[in-house]
């Protein structure tokens, strides 16, 4: 079973398999009662998911796949690659409903590159 270190204290509890639709994960620590999921270290998780010939909903499915990766691991967001064109303006429509839903912080523009997008999962 995978595990989840507390950055605060150390200890380790068993991890929770969750999808978007469980963002944030509701896991605190036993010995100092951190909320487990809401941790992060700093980094920002980087992926490219529109320069290898994909479909607008195979691009909308690599999205869902780095966010989840960014909650699984102690990210404080991702930096997304969407290019300039119908990807770029999905994932900026899905990350609007993902802000509504709590799923997301906030999202901008990787300024001066259009073609990137910033995401902040955690403060």
């Amino acid at each position: 079973m995978a595990e989840r270190r507390c950055l605060n204290c150390g200890m380790v509890a068993n991890a929770l398999r969750f999808d978007l639709d469980q963002v944030p994960p509701r896991l605190r620590c036993t010995k100092c009662d951190e909320a487990l999921y809401q941790q992060q270290d700093g980094r920002l998780l980087t992926r490219d998911i529109a320069h290898g010939r994909e479909t607008v909903a195979r691009a909308r499915e690599k999205l869902d796949e780095l966010l989840l990766d960014g909650w699984r691991g102690y990210y404080r967001g991702v930096r997304i690659v969407v290019g300039g064109g119908l990807i770029r303006e999905e994932v900026l429509g899905q990350l609007r409903y993902y802000r509504e839903r709590g799923v997301v912080r906030s999202y901008r523009e990787d300024s001066p590159n259009r073609g990137a997008i910033v995401v902040t999962l955690r403060d």
